[in-house]
């Protein structure tokens, strides 16, 4: 007796068909056919509103589980049936994220495994040609270093088997559309931002919106060790919601928790310092909930709604930086992946997310190359030799950037915040100086991003 009724079956279909429907595929068809050079394609776009149904959970149903196993024989079909009423054998899933999760990557690797052995003969192709029919878009760093991730991701998790995948960083070219997209009042505007090297009011500006755990946590760090006054530092804990016991629940849930003795997240990302630091917000909660989100998104027009700007450098956030020596960039992914097993089998898992390790750049980076701002970056261990390889310049000597070879996540934080701090004790005529022998490459990095000939995507193979 078939174990997917016509529920679950729906909830399948609407859980990516409504983004993946003909009409939609056409109308993306040609950014994948411009990354891949083939127009024989089948694209499955979910878009960021995709989840996956709960159905198909680690300690819920998951590999090897009858029930799973109809799901994925039923989307396979699905996706099949789909490609042959357009004539395409070939498949592309390009998800419109910042990173994937191994729940999504799962899932479909399964479905892709599923149409290659029950219409494609197996595949029996040769093994250089393994990557012809199935394809996945990573949403990260274009670069060779992500292959040593994805290796060793396929390798434990037995994931992209038979793929081609292809790194593509769509962030930078959507934050260089800022320029190259604007009228000449707007570009003249941004070309100008932070030409010219003055005294400013504050050292530091430190965007935050959502509260997750290692933002709220460096955030912890420079209210602890005194620094807020000298930079523009925003989070988000609750400003917005209706009352006071919501905004109290919210503050329990992303601070006073963590400064438990046995909280266990806080044992397994931050040993050491994570219940002082947490401790610091504690102590000094009416400031902490004084740190309203800056800026608003250019969809936003209404003064009230106060939220961080996001890709574009509106008014707002061309303000910051005028007023601001340096930025401090938390990238999406900076934990690396620790294991989880429900005793069947052992899945990756990251606190807050569950982005699979690799190196990732989104318009929190490529912001402050198109604002000509210096920053530390707080993201996964050797992002900043990635950006040098991808042809940016970063800022060592002035900056002391030994914090990206730290593999340790807690290490590499506090030596983030150790930088954090010498820089905020530097006078303002050292900062004059440092941005006067700085500028040759904030101009370079600047004229770097917005180059439209720049090829911003890498292609290889798994097997």
């Amino acid at each position: 007796m078939p174990l997917l009724n016509s529920s679950l079956k729906k909830q399948l279909i609407e859980s990516f068909y409504t983004e993946a429907s003909p009409d939609f595929i056409e109308s993306e068809g040609h950014e994948i056919i411009k990354v891949t050079g083939s127009a024989d394609l089948f694209c499955i776009c979910p878009g960021v509103e995709f989840s996956l149904p709960e159905l198909f959970r680690p300690n819920q149903h998951w590999e090897g589980d009858d029930l799973y196993i109809e799901g994925i024989h039923f989307v396979g079909d699905l996706v099949w049936d789909l490609a042959q009423k357009v004539n395409k054998n070939k498949f592309v899933f390009k998800m419109k994220s910042e990173g994937f999760t191994f729940h999504e990557m799962k899932f479909w690797s399964d479905i892709f495994h599923y149409i290659c052995h029950r219409y494609l003969d197996g595949c029996q192709i040769v093994e250089k040609d393994a990557g012809m029919h199935f394809t996945q878009i990573w949403a990260c760093a274009p670069h060779s270093i992500n292959l040593k991730y994805v290796n060793q991701i396929h390798k434990e998790y037995n994931l992209f088997e038979g793929m081609s995948i292809i790194c593509s960083n769509n962030f930078e070219a959507i934050t260089a559309s800022e320029y190259t997209q604007g009228d000449l009042i707007e570009q003249e505007s941004i070309k100008e931002l932070n030409s010219a090297p003055t005294i400013k009011p504050y050292k530091f500006l430190f965007y935050n919106n959502h509260a997750k755990f290692n933002r709220t946590y460096n955030v912890g760090q420079i209210v602890r060790r005194d620094l807020h006054p000298y930079g523009l530092m925003s989070i988000n804990l609750g400003h917005n919601l209706p009352d006071d016991e919501a905004r109290k629940e919210l503050f329990n849930y992303v601070v006073t928790q963590y400064t438990e003795e046995d909280n266990p997240q806080v044992q397994e990302y931050y040993p050491k310092t994570g219940q002082e630091v947490f401790q610091a917000l504690q102590n000094n909660k009416e400031l902490v909930q004084s740190l309203k989100p800056l800026g608003k998104p250019r969809w936003i027009s209404d003064d009230s709604a106060r939220f961080d700007s996001y890709m574009a450098l509106g008014k707002d956030t061309k303000e910051h930086c005028e007023k601001c020596y340096f930025a401090i960039v938390t990238e999406t992914k900076f934990f690396h992946d620790r294991v989880e097993n429900n005793g069947k089998y052992s899945y990756p898992v990251t606190s807050d997310t569950l982005y699979l390790d690799c190196i990732t750049f989104t318009e929190k980076t490529h912001k402050f190359h198109l604002a000509k701002m210096p920053f530390i970056l707080c993201g996964m261990p050797g992002s900043l030799k990635v950006l040098r390889e991808q042809g940016y310049k970063t800022f060592s000597p002035f900056i002391n950037e030994t914090y990206d070879l730290i593999e340790n996540d807690e290490e590499r934080s506090v030596a983030i915040a150790d930088e954090i701090t010498r820089l905020c004790q530097q006078t303002d005529e050292w900062w004059y100086e440092t941005l006067v022998e700085l500028q040759p490459r904030l101009d370079h990095n600047f004229n770097h991003l917005v180059d439209n000939n720049r090829n911003q995507s890498l292609r290889f193979s798994v097997s």
